[in-house]
């Protein structure tokens, strides 16, 4: 039986970046150049996976199954402008899908469906509608009792509602998880508190992102400070989709914690060297995970 990862994304949405060399307010611009590609952090994930080539999956541009629930409200498009001159990004983000009761229904229904015989299971994002925001505490029973491990990316509603499901796995960055325990994570005990709450509320493995100084891994037993190498930084977006993708693969190949945190690192890293999201060069990895700092803490 081949090893599925399904990431499911619950407000995509249509990425465009339109290439200007400098924005000219109240202005009409051209634009020199633009790209369009499906967005969301769980269609990143997917196409990290994918990148890495360790899981059979097909389908158009990115060779990626989808699995869609079509809803009657028109998915979103997130619009970039890149001021190529000074690299500078201004995004416009319209608002998700509204959901109507049969559609959310049938959310879980091709969900329940879907999950048989996966290996993980990432839940990626927040929910496009505010009527659905304990999406994630419902379907993640559902992925448990088909077998399969469980990522939780997302904050929030969402993550508060979804870590009482008790997800193998939690990728808050530290403003998301300030937020859910209630006080400032501004000091190294604070953030060990944080990795004890979630694992106090029934989580195995707790990444706690924090940006450019890399993450924080706690499996309960040992807890890391994963440094990631220096690098020119092209484009950060998607960087923490493509860590949890590494974790995915990690749990899915049942990698060492060291190995796996290692792998998600260098996932992010390649990431931000390149513009397109989750399109990263495999020949750099070996070089970039040899080169991932593990501290004990």
């Amino acid at each position: 039986m081949t090893d599925v990862i399904l990431a499911v994304t619950p407000n995509p949405c249509v990425d465009k970046t339109v290439f200007i060399d400098t924005i000219e307010v109240g202005t009409f611009m051209r634009a020199s150049r633009f790209s369009c590609v499906p967005g969301g952090k769980g269609n990143n994930v997917a196409r990290a996976v994918h990148t890495m080539h360790v899981v059979d999956m097909i389908q158009h541009d990115d060779g990626v199954e989808a699995v869609p629930v079509w809803v009657q409200s028109p998915t979103r498009t997130i619009t970039t402008v890149l001021e190529e001159s000074v690299h500078r990004q201004t995004a416009f983000f319209e608002p998700g899908s509204r959901i109507t009761p049969e559609e959310e229904q049938a959310i879980r229904t091709v969900f329940a469906n879907a999950v048989q015989g996966t290996t993980v299971v990432t839940f990626n994002g927040t929910v496009s509608d505010k009527s659905i925001q304990t999406l994630y505490r419902d379907l993640v029973p559902i992925a448990k009792a088909a077998g399969a491990l469980t990522i939780l990316d997302t904050h929030g509603p969402e993550l508060a509602h979804g870590i009482d499901a008790a997800p193998y796995m939690v990728k808050p960055n530290v403003a998301e998880a300030a937020e859910l325990v209630g006080y400032p994570l501004d000091t190294l005990e604070a953030k060990h508190d944080a990795l004890a709450f979630f694992h106090q509320r029934g989580v195995s493995l707790v990444v706690l992102s924090m940006g450019k100084e890399g993450f924080l891994v706690s499996d309960g037993a040992k807890r890391y400070h994963v440094l990631p190498p220096a690098i020119e930084e092209i484009n950060p977006v998607g960087s923490g989709d493509c860590l949890v993708a590494g974790f995915a693969i990690g749990l899915m190949e049942g990698l060492s914690l060291e190995e796996t945190a290692t792998l998600g690192c260098a996932m992010g890293t390649a990431n931000a060297m390149t513009w397109n999201i989750g399109h990263f060069d495999l020949q750099q990895l070996p070089f970039l995970r040899d080169r991932v700092v593990l501290q004990p803490t």
